[in-house]
């Protein structure tokens, strides 16, 4: 026997190419609209797993790779509410029926294109999904589940444009793959930039950029007052790009803990 958990997802996630995503067999996303006519986007998703003391658990797990991951790739954080869990006597029958979110309806898409550009970046998370999905407790638990916590809630600031907010996750972010011990701008800006430069002329200028970024990040920490407006969105844009690029690296090589990972940038 498995449960159905039920979860609604806000904001964009599947595109006009694809009505309905089957990420695995126990994973199936669906394109939701709302009758109450909200203009924002929705998804349904259903989660089979097995009916088990901690199944609630087990996947939320599932959803919060999944975004974490979607929003390292595409930079647009989507959120999502958890339903009710129906039992289910076999996978195939996922998502057949709910007991949750009756406001919102499945939207039915007559043209699927998976083969779209618009289908790339979700197409691109599931494929990743399922790369991670064995290790998901690992890399949840460790410094690089928090390094993605931080770069989500980085990108869910920006889109509410709080650039200030932005800054500072995606410094924790940094130092969560990074900082151990003194001097600790100057070992995470050494190890960053040895990580993931392809040679020497870009290993100093990605030094050089995060230096940058770690000094407006101080003076936004230590209290000076930095209108947003006059925040380099430039500089901002490009250490989120590193930052992003460590992360996925990090998760490409399996280095899924602190110390797996500054050993290995270390000893290069």
């Amino acid at each position: 026997m498995f449960k159905q958990v039920e979860f609604l997802i806000q904001g964009y996630l599947l595109p006009i190419t694809i009505g309905r995503l089957q990420i695995s067999p126990s994973f199936v996303i669906e394109d939701a609209t709302s009758k109450k006519g909200l203009a924002r986007s929705f998804a349904l998703a259903f989660i089979g797993v097995g009916d088990e003391p901690n199944f609630f658990k087990s996947a939320s797990s599932k959803m919060n790779l999944f975004l974490l991951l979607h929003a390292l790739i595409t930079g647009q954080a989507a959120t999502y509410l958890i339903g009710a869990a129906i039992p289910l006597s076999t996978l195939d029958d996922l998502g057949k029926n709910r007991v949750t979110f009756g406001d919102y309806e499945k939207i039915i898409h007559l043209n699927e294109a998976l083969n779209s550009e618009f289908s790339k970046p979700i197409l691109l998370t599931k494929e990743r999904f399922l790369q991670l999905e064995e290790n998901m407790d690992r890399i949840l638990d460790g410094h690089v589940g928090l390094a993605l916590r931080y770069y989500y809630r980085a990108a869910q600031a920006s889109g509410k444009r709080r650039v200030a907010e932005v800054v500072i996750d995606l410094a924790v972010a940094a130092e969560a793959l990074f900082s151990r011990e003194r001097p600790y701008t100057a070992n995470l800006k050494r190890r960053l930039s040895n990580f993931i430069a392809d040679n020497e002329l870009e290993r100093s200028e990605i030094s050089k950029k995060i230096g940058e970024f770690y000094r407006l990040r101080g003076l936004i920490v230590h209290g000076e007052k930095i209108h947003a407006r006059k925040i380099p969105l430039v500089d901002v844009r490009t250490a989120s790009e590193y930052i992003r690029k460590a992360i996925d690296k990090a998760l490409s090589s399996r280095l899924y803990t602190k110390t797996d990972l500054i050993q290995a940038v270390d000893e290069c």
